[in-house]
């Protein structure tokens, strides 16, 4: 690929505390041009305008905890890693991956949209799902999760099958995440995968990271400007991928 301007980043602390401790081998953004520093062209806007993929649009297959790989295909999506018909939404915004959510529910639980307070950011760099304070809080009291000192919510592991699905509704369509699923297990300590967050306006409310991606196989659409979800599915073979494709794990 020709004229691709790339940038070196020494100190990614600004980004916040995880970024200053965490380890990461590069930032590779895929959202628009029209958030990028100077406006500069990104590079999957370079592969479609050089022809380098067979179709103008991205997808992921989230690894999982077992060990399971996950998948990134440039220029198509694999058929065989999902059940079902891709749903299509239309972007909110052409900036990040911004759609609009119908309403957010989790047992006693129900947050409905109102307006424009309700938009979210579809991200592969979020590990886990973030939203409004006030929101977190009320949809991890309802799930039995407690605040610790960080600002994470920690859950009791021994419950952690008694914690309720978690439901996103997205143009009338229920995208569901089973309890269970929502808890990352470490050293002992299960977390629960919600993370209060504040973005001044007119940005996203919530981002729906990998915790939600991992169970939906979600397919990114920069001609027609949406993005596509369907179940994933699991232990299947690789015969029926499109484009170019990059394998990797958590």
């Amino acid at each position: 690929m020709e004229d691709q301007d790339f940038a070196q980043v020494s100190d990614a602390g600004g980004l916040g505390i995880a970024y200053t401790f965490g380890k990461f081998d590069g930032i590779f953004g895929l959202a628009f041009s029209s958030i990028s520093v100077g406006f500069r062209t990104t590079v999957f806007e370079n592969a479609i305008r050089q022809n380098q993929v067979d179709q103008p649009i991205f997808s992921f297959y989230l690894g999982q905890e077992n060990g399971q790989p996950g998948e990134l295909i440039f220029g198509g999506y694999d058929s065989s890693k999902f059940t079902g018909s891709l749903n299509y939404v239309k972007l909110d915004e052409a900036t990040y991956w911004q759609i609009r959510m119908d309403s957010v529910r989790a047992g006693s639980y129900e947050k409905m949209a109102s307006g424009d307070d309700m938009t979210a950011i579809i991200d592969s760099g979020t590990s886990f799902i973030t939203g409004p304070e006030a929101e977190v809080e009320k949809l991890a009291k309802a799930v039995g999760a407690t605040t610790n000192l960080m600002g994470e919510y920690t859950i009791n592991c021994d419950k952690i099958n008694d914690i309720p699905d978690i439901v996103f509704v997205i143009e009338e369509i229920e995208y569901t995440i089973p309890g269970p699923k929502t808890v990352i297990e470490a050293q002992g300590t299960c977390l629960f995968a919600f993370l209060a967050t504040y973005v001044p306006a007119p940005g996203p409310q919530w981002i729906l990271g990998d915790v939600f991606m991992r169970e939906y196989y979600t397919v990114f659409n920069y001609h027609d400007k949406t993005i596509g979800f369907a179940k994933a599915v699991r232990e299947v073979d690789h015969d029926h991928s499109l484009g170019i494709e990059a394998n990797f794990g958590d």
